[in-house]
């Protein structure tokens, strides 16, 4: 799993990719949260265009910063969902605590609704 992490126009950008499982949630959690935290990030958007593989612990992990955002009044934006994880992520709960975005340029949309 790759971690690619930016912040531009107060919006916490995070680009992911490989394989999203158990195996590396705790990687991913280590480094996120934190910058989510010392930011008081407001405006979240995950990237999921390079994912070939997700499972449940990543989604409840996305549901775990949405609710920490959520503390700042702010959101959390999906996107770039690809066609291999789309139909698993369709039938999460994931969308009851995020929002969903056809790519990240329209994601910015989303922050000022």
């Amino acid at each position: 799993m790759g971690i690619d992490i930016d912040y531009k126009r107060g919006i916490l950008f995070i680009r992911l990719l490989g394989n999203l499982t158990l195996n590396n949630i705790f990687k991913f959690e280590e480094e996120v949260i934190p910058i989510v935290l010392e930011l008081t990030a407001r405006n979240v958007s995950i990237n999921l265009a390079n994912v070939n593989l997700i499972d449940n612990s990543f989604i409840n992990s996305f549901i775990k910063i949405s609710n920490i955002v959520n503390r700042f009044n702010g959101k959390v934006v999906i996107c770039d969902i690809n066609n291999d994880i789309n139909d698993y992520i369709k039938n999460s709960d994931l969308f009851d605590y995020c929002f969903r975005s056809r790519n990240e340029k329209l994601a910015s949309g989303v922050f000022s609704i």
